[in-house]
């Protein structure tokens, strides 16, 4: 019977240490367990995540319990997170559907508060953060917004087979001309109060990690303008690579080439990948059209590393208890009576026509039956069919005898770049995209500068 209660406390003991409890050291060569009972771990000293994604969680290999989070604390939401060690990721793949979501329009606003352009952007945090284009926001040259406040107005994909909704007003936070990148927060709703709590929109996915290559697909998801008001979404692949600077100085970045058919209005948008991750942003487009061909430029998403970063630190209002946000409000409209002597400089003055002469490159004669063209904002050149011209066409105005012409000139126009095209019977036909029509106009004289062609060889 001793020998049987010995044995029986033997496996008892054996058993207790097996199952970790405390004060129990089991010793199996030089291989030892430690008592762990000596620690509380408090919240405080909980394990960070490793992801820089702080809203998803990592379930453990084996885990079948659902972990959920509440975004109002979270920061950017869509980065690509770093793979955990069993090979799984802290954010499901992304669809099709999950980017479109998360695709918006952008209603660019003037120093008046008036709409007169529209862009795209992403919304890269569920709290309303939204990426696009410097020059939907602002000037790249001068670096100034369009407005004081460097507000715009935000239309929300609801449905991709319906145009997008009026739902939000958002200000730049984080921007950089030459990048040609801007970061906007929701500061408010239609009514122009805070949202009552935190935002949880759908956030699209960044990878900030991958490396773009010559001749992977991707896809540009946006608003171009171009065959209605609805989400538009055109496939391609990477074709090349460029660098230059936006703002016209200092230093240069690089532009990846790509020839998915884009057009005006795309700006700001998400270039995706395979993957549906955001890879790159759409900013600029260039075409030939002597030559027949078009290119479409965006930044790589890694430009926009920085400013993510600095604009996960932003307060959201409505979200946390952040206050309101400080507005200057709109500026007054200019009375053209104050003009100086009725001078007509399109910086100034509201409407204005302004005439100019069409003149041959050798003789100098007048051009006559000749016409100046400019197309309506959400067309380039390469866009036109020239059997429908009046689906394309803003103003056509011909040259009279003396060669002259005159264009009647918004303030919008003339603070936008448009597309402009000269023709004439037996003269080389020119256009150009991106035209800055205060560049061929001349102050002192309230005239467009004498344009010459070339007559046709």
């Amino acid at each position: 019977m001793k020998s049987f209660r010995a044995l029986l406390l033997l496996l008892i003991l054996i058993m207790l240490a097996s199952c970790g409890v405390p004060g129990v050291n089991v010793t199996v060569g030089d291989d030892t367990t430690k008592p762990n009972s000596t620690m509380e771990l408090k919240p405080t000293d909980a394990p960070k995540p490793t992801t820089e994604n702080s809203i998803s969680v990592v379930k453990p290999a084996g885990d079948d319990t659902t972990n959920t989070q509440d975004n109002s604390d979270a920061g950017i939401g869509g980065k690509k997170p770093a793979s955990t060690d069993n090979g799984a990721d802290a954010k499901s793949p992304s669809t099709l559907e999950d980017v479109m979501a998360a695709t918006v329009q952008i209603g660019v606003l003037d120093a008046t508060w008036q709409e007169v352009g529209t862009c795209t952007g992403s919304i890269i945090d569920p709290r309303g953060l939204i990426l696009t284009n410097f020059h939907c926001i602002g000037d790249n040259e001068t670096g100034e917004y369009n407005n004081a406040d460097g507000i715009d107005n935000i239309y929300i994909t609801l449905n991709p087979r319906n145009p997008p909704k009026f739902q939000f007003i958002a200000q730049t936070v984080e921007a950089d001309a030459g990048k040609d990148i801007a970061i906007l927060r929701i500061i408010a709703t239609t009514n122009g109060e805070p949202p009552a709590n935190c935002l949880n929109l759908p956030a699209i996915t960044l990878d900030t990690a991958s490396q773009v290559e010559i001749g992977q697909k991707v896809t540009s998801v946006g608003y171009p303008g171009v065959g209605g008001d609805t989400l538009t979404i055109a496939s391609g692949q990477v074709v090349g690579f460029d660098e230059y600077s936006m703002s016209g100085q200092g230093r240069t970045y690089e532009a990846i080439k790509y020839d998915a058919s884009d057009s005006a209005g795309i700006s700001g948008g998400p270039i995706i990948n395979e993957q549906f991750e955001q890879v790159a942003i759409a900013h600029a487009g260039r075409s030939d059209q002597d030559k027949g061909g078009k290119l479409s430029l965006a930044r790589p998403i890694e430009l926009a590393d920085e400013l993510i970063n600095s604009a996960d630190l932003v307060r959201i209002p409505g979200c946390n208890g952040a206050a309101a946000a400080q507005l200057n409000g709109p500026a007054q409209p200019e009375d053209p009576t104050t003009n100086n002597g009725g001078n007509t400089d399109p910086t100034t003055s509201e409407t204005y026509d302004i005439s100019g002469l069409l003149l041959d490159s050798v003789s100098s004669e007048p051009i006559v039956n000749g016409y100046v063209v400019i197309l309506k904002p959400e067309y380039d050149w390469a866009d036109v069919d020239y059997d429908d011209l009046e689906t394309y066409v803003l103003l056509a105005v011909e040259t009279d005898s003396n060669g002259e012409y005159t264009l009647s000139v918004t303030d919008e126009m003339a603070q936008s770049l448009v597309s402009y095209g000269l023709f004439a019977d037996n003269y080389d036909t020119w256009t150009g995209d991106a035209v800055d029509l205060t560049e061929i106009y001349d102050k002192d004289t309230d005239r467009w500068i004498d344009i010459y062609m070339d007559a046709t060889k």
